[in-house]
């Protein structure tokens, strides 16, 4: 019916090419169909590791994650429990309203700790950072307190989920004990987790490899989870044989486990957060996993459908190919005529010659170029048409030059600016030359493009530069100069108020009576508040522009700097200095100092850097100065060179004229050096 329907029943019986085409055709489509169902397979099998592999490492994540938070906690427990336990906290009451005050201080800025509160040896919850807690409500039966009275040595424990009394909330808590003088339980200090915080830090993780998140403890009961199930609380929700599986492994060994569900399976990775008996779950069900092989399933099942078409809907126009002659010349005629036109609108001048030297090809650019019509221009001989705009010194060599384009028919070359002469005056051209076989024959073809718009362009371009730089050293001196005055004054006048608010504040206490203790810490608390203000002043004030800087130069203000900064950081700093120096007040002193700056501050935030090294010289009529460290390093590409910190310093040193560079990979440190040409030195002290 088909084959009847197109007229080509006859073409089968008297063609074997059409059989032959035809037989091909069905190759092809089983081919095709066989090879989809292949690759389907094989992508869906890729997927479900790939969702494995996702899970592990979203679990990898959210334990070291984790584990971080929990370390924010027992940092923030321990700190609270020296307090409490050195000479000054062991003679406050665990009631008392400071204990109280550091309760609260203690759990600002950590979102995860719902509350911190203290229970006696009686089980007596006897203070908290809460202001609704119910003082002397008896906990002694909650497993947070009874841990440590049965004689539990861990340090830190972790309880399963249980209601608060206070507010009916869903919570587990993480305990410490504190002991008196003698070594006996004097009470035990109580953080309240907050689930929520949890959940909402699971919340934010992409569900598209991950269906569920769990928290759990070593013994497979919920603590927190993504979707939210109170229900759960408390209870065991994981395979006890894989939580046995893992435990029996060290820290950082994933257990895969699967569960079947109801058409499907659910693949679950356990892992353990290190330091804690903790473990996080993170569970894909196999429809989920499935979804992004479904999205790519289906247009290549449609391609499959589309090649199948493709190859029959060939067939049928290879049937017909000799209907199509006519139509495919007619469409040659009309493509040789949207290519004339194209040529014609270009901008650029286009001038081809065939062999025989003569131009077959003049566009409209050309003719407002040379000043002579395409009709004229056509059938003359290039040499003449060049002579009524160039030079006879200039002819000579371009004619030569289009000579060696025609000997090498398959080259293409450019010649660099020439100058024609238009209206007598001159005017820069770029020349490009091509050549091309057509018909046996060589056709160079040579593209004029007037550059007078481009240069002018490129000179205003040079000179907007020079008016940013200029601009932009003006605004960094101006800044400098700014920063100087402000750190003076904050050195001079708000530090000497500050040193005489405090000498008048020792001056109050030293008038108060003995039984005057309330008094006396307050006016100790007030001392050490101001000695915390000066300390600040001083360093916004250094930070904005040191006063060794200015009054005893480059090298005096590195090396205090320097030991700023490790003393800051910890980290070791090893500087060499040269017994030369910037003058003092030189733009080169405060250039080289925040390159110092801006290289250590990066220093401090890169993970890993164990040493630091800056070298500082003259050589060359130049300043010098690098600054090494043996940290991670980094990927240098476009995104990373464009850092305000980068940009800021390299634009510092061009505006000196001198050179910037950075030297890093990731595993081999980072180096930053500078050179800085300066013909001025002061001989060091």
């Amino acid at each position: 019916m088909v084959f009847r329907a197109i007229g080509l029943r006859g073409i089968l019986r008297s063609s074997p090419s059409v059989k032959a085409v035809l037989l091909l055709s069905l190759v092809m489509i089983l081919a095709t169909v066989i090879s989809a169902t292949v690759v389907l397979v094989d992508l869906r099998q890729k997927e479900l590791n790939h969702a494995e592999g996702e899970i592990i490492s979203l679990g990898e994540i959210l334990s070291d994650q984790t584990a971080r938070t929990f370390d924010g906690v027992v940092l923030m427990m321990r700190g609270a429990r020296e307090r409490l336990s050195d000479d000054i906290g062991r003679g406050f009451k665990l009631d008392s309203d400071p204990v109280r005050l550091l309760l609260q201080a203690r759990i600002a800025g950590l979102p995860q700790v719902k509350s911190l509160f203290l229970i006696d040896n009686q089980g007596l919850g006897v203070n908290s950072s809460r202001a609704d807690f119910i003082r002397n409500l008896s906990m002694a039966d909650r497993e947070f307190f009874s841990h440590f009275v049965d004689g539990g040595s861990d340090e830190i424990f972790i309880s399963r989920p249980e209601k608060a009394r206070v507010d009916g909330q869903w919570a587990y808590y993480v305990s410490v004990r504190l002991l008196d003088v003698s070594g006996q339980l004097r009470g035990v200090l109580v953080a309240s987790i907050n689930i929520e915080y949890f959940e909402s830090l699971y919340e934010n993780i992409t569900m598209e490899f991950a269906t569920r998140i769990l928290l759990l403890n070593h013994q497979g009961i919920l603590l927190a989870g993504k979707p939210h199930n109170e229900a759960m609380f408390a209870k065991l929700d994981a395979n006890p044989a894989a939580l046995k599986e893992l435990l029996d492994h060290p820290a950082g060994h994933v257990v895969m486990d699967s569960e079947a569900l109801a058409g499907g399976k659910r693949y679950v990775a356990y892992h353990q957060v290190a330091k804690y008996p903790l473990v996080i779950s993170v569970a894909v069900d196999e429809d989920d996993a499935l979804t992004p092989w479904h999205r790519v399933a289906r247009p290549i099942a449609a391609s499959a459908i589309l090649v199948v078409l493709f190859v029959l809907l060939a067939t049928f126009l290879m049937a017909r190919n000799l209907l199509r002659k006519s139509l495919l010349e007619s469409s040659l005629k009309e493509n040789d005529d949207q290519l004339r036109q194209m040529v014609q609108s270009v901008r650029d001048a286009i001038v081809t010659m065939n062999s025989a030297r003569s131009v077959v090809l003049f566009n409209g650019a050309a003719e407002q170029m040379f000043g002579i019509q395409a009709d004229q221009a056509i059938g003359s001989e290039i040499g003449a048409l060049l002579s009524r705009c160039l030079h006879q010194p200039q002819l000579a060599s371009l004619l030569s030059y289009l000579e060696e384009g025609w000997r090498s028919p398959a080259g293409m070359a450019l010649l660099g600016s020439v100058e024609l002469l238009r209206d007598e005056q001159p005017f820069p051209v770029e020349l490009s030359l091509s050549t091309t076989t057509f018909r046996g024959e060589i056709l160079l073809t040579a593209v004029f493009r007037d550059l007078t718009e481009s240069q002018r362009a490129e000179r205003e371009l040079l000179e907007t530069n020079r008016q940013l730089k200029e601009l932009s050293a003006s605004l960094q001196n101006v800044r400098e100069e700014e920063q100087a005055r402000i750190s003076r004054e904050l050195h001079d006048e708000l530090g000497q108020l500050l040193t005489g608010i405090r000498m008048e504040v020792s001056w109050l206490g030293g008038r108060l009576l003995a039984e005057q203790q309330v008094l006396v810490s307050k006016v100790g608390s007030i001392k050490g508040q101001i000695d915390q203000t000066i300390a600040s002043v001083r360093r916004i004030s250094s930070e904005l522009r040191p006063l060794v800087l200015d009054d005893l130069g480059f090298a005096a203000a590195a090396s205090w700097y320097v030991d700023q900064f490790s003393a800051r950081t910890g980290l070791p700093v090893a500087l060499v200095l040269s017994d030369d120096d910037p003058q003092r007040g030189d733009p080169t002193a405060t250039v080289l100092f925040r390159v110092l700056q801006e290289s250590l501050t990066n220093v401090a935030r890169h993970a890993g850097v164990t040493k630091v090294e800056v070298r500082f010289g003259f050589r060359d009529d130049g300043w010098t100065l690098s600054i090494s460290d043996d940290g991670a390093g980094f990927v240098l590409d476009a995104a990373t060179r464009g850092g305000l910190g980068l940009v800021g310093m390299r634009e510092r040193v061009q505006i000196l004229g001198g050179q910037f560079a950075l030297t890093t990979a990731p595993g081999e440190g980072t180096l930053v050096e500078v050179v800085v040409p300066s013909g001025k030195i002061r001989e060091g002290q």
